[in-house]
């Protein structure tokens, strides 16, 4: 019969692993090895986290991104997360990891902060700042009308830049600075299959980088009606 040489309980009052009890086992063992103190940025516009990509704050994305940071040892292991603690400056998280260790099975507690690194996305950034690759000129008939409807059109496109960063009301119309040129090349194409009117595209040189020259595209739409 095992004898645990640490706490002296047998192997009939508790689980053994090894020559050891289970609970002095967990104590002199890491099986779970976690940071106690974690920076997760915090983008304080659209109030988006970075766990890899950034996507929108939820519990779900918080358990996902910790579930990346706990290892263990033990086989089989399961574990759940909880957050009794939140606000603008950090999150308290608590955890129980449930597993094997040489058949036996364990449970370990821990828990740990994550403190909120405020900064701002790259699309809020380059938002703020007024970047944009392409303009969309809304000319002919209508033009408020119809700017609205391009810049309901841009924001409902899939892209991290599917923002206009700015409106400038013209003498000749409207002129949607826009931060992705492939969302303004595909919503000038739906504009040009919906209202049969012809998109005129010009360029102008930006910068050179690596021997590749970038370009901003300016969209003109005509509208007739």
């Amino acid at each position: 019969m095992k004898v645990c040489p640490k706490c002296g309980r047998t192997e009939k009052e508790v689980p053994f692993i090894g020559f050891f009890c289970r609970d002095c086992y967990l104590e002199d063992h890491d099986v779970v090895r976690f940071p106690e103190r974690l920076e997760l940025p915090y983008c304080v516009s659209c109030e988006r986290i970075y766990t890899g990509r950034w996507t929108e704050f939820s519990l779900d994305a918080l358990r996902h991104w910790l579930e990346g940071k706990v290892k263990t040892s033990a086989d089989n292991a399961r574990i759940t997360f909880s957050f009794p603690e939140m606000d603008e400056e950090k999150i308290i998280y608590r955890f129980i990891l449930r597993g094997e260790i040489e058949g036996t099975e364990v449970e370990v507690p821990g828990d740990g902060e994550i403190i909120l690194k405020k900064t701002l996305c790259p699309r809020c950034a380059r938002e703020s700042g007024g970047y944009y690759e392409a303009v969309i000129q809304i000319r002919g008939s209508n033009v408020y009308d119809h700017a609205e409807e391009v810049a309901r059109m841009v924001e409902r496109e899939k892209g991290e830049y599917n923002f206009v960063a700015k409106v400038v009301e013209r003498k000749e119309g409207v002129d949607l600075y826009v931060g992705s040129r492939k969302i303004a090349e595909k919503v000038a194409k739906k504009i040009e299959r919906r209202y049969g009117i012809k998109p005129v595209r010009s360029y102008t040189l930006v910068t050179e980088k690596n021997g590749k020259r970038l370009y901003r595209v300016t969209i003109a739409l005509h509208f007739k009606d």
